[in-house]
């Protein structure tokens, strides 16, 4: 499966959690399944990752790779790339 890099949009202030969990790398068929992938890794949080990006950052993930999340963004604020918004 494809590895996505799961994202709050920018300027989505109303989509932080008080987790501050706000990025997730995961290995997915698609973007949808993506983000169930991400929430499925923080069970505790109510689905955290719903109306986040996704963006396909490799075809495959490399062996012994293991979903994760971040705490805090991922990407940089003054990022306007994929997965950033504009």
């Amino acid at each position: 499966m494809a590895l996505y890099l799961v994202t709050r949009p920018k300027g989505a202030a109303h989509l932080k959690n008080p987790s501050a969990i706000h990025s997730a790398l995961v290995d997915a068929a698609d973007g949808p399944a993506a983000v169930l992938a991400a929430n499925a890794l923080t069970p505790n949080l109510n689905t955290p990752f719903a109306g986040f990006d996704t963006t396909q950052v490799a075809a495959t993930a490399a062996g012994g790779f293991v979903p994760c999340v971040f705490q805090g963004d991922a990407l940089g604020a003054t990022y306007t790339g994929p997965g950033r918004g504009a």
